[in-house]
């Protein structure tokens, strides 16, 4: 699928953009606007993402998910796999302490459980972030958020990086890393 040209999202196309129409260009001729300039408004661009574990809702017995402890830049950390979230996101209470900067996004992420009923928005990345499995370091891209019951959520973007394949039932991850 193709992602909007002015917002970023892959969830329509800049005829039907959100960011775009909100300034009342309905019915105007698409055109390419840039993610990294303030809208006229004055905010930010939003781009939306989905995560499971976002809200204060219950956290799920572990026999509902995938969950375990895995060293993030070798500390232990609470891991939710989560292929049903579009990106990987960390508690910042993870990141104290470890000499990482977060850098800024060039637009609001919206983040959205699945039922839609509430979102926070983010505008905060940790690139390059160290996980390790055994004796692999996997890296991923880890946008900060205020988690409830975990520490790391897993999504599809470090999912498919690393060709992983889920299985549900036995609540085991197996790679496919190439070389």
């Amino acid at each position: 699928m193709k992602k909007c040209l002015c917002c970023g999202s892959f969830e329509h196309q800049i005829t039907t953009c959100p960011v775009k129409n909100r300034e009342g260009n309905e019915g105007a001729q698409p055109e390419k606007c840039n993610p990294r300039q303030p809208i006229a408004s004055g905010s930010r661009p939003k781009t939306s993402a989905r995560v499971f574990a976002l809200d204060h809702q219950r956290v799920p017995e572990s026999s509902e998910v995938v969950e375990g402890t895995i060293p993030v830049f070798h500390r232990l950390a609470k891991l939710l796999i989560d292929p049903g979230a579009t990106h990987s996101f960390v508690n910042l209470a993870v990141m104290c302490g470890i000499d990482v900067n977060p850098v800024k996004f060039p637009y609001d992420l919206e983040v959205r459980t699945p039922t839609g009923d509430q979102s926070l928005v983010t505008n905060m990345v940790y690139k390059n972030c160290e996980i390790w499995v055994e004796e692999w370091k996997l890296v991923v891209d880890l946008i900060s958020l205020d988690l409830k019951g975990h520490d790391v959520i897993i999504g599809m973007d470090w999912l498919a990086r690393y060709n992983a394949q889920l299985n549900c039932k036995t609540k085991v991850v197996e790679f496919s890393i190439p070389g």
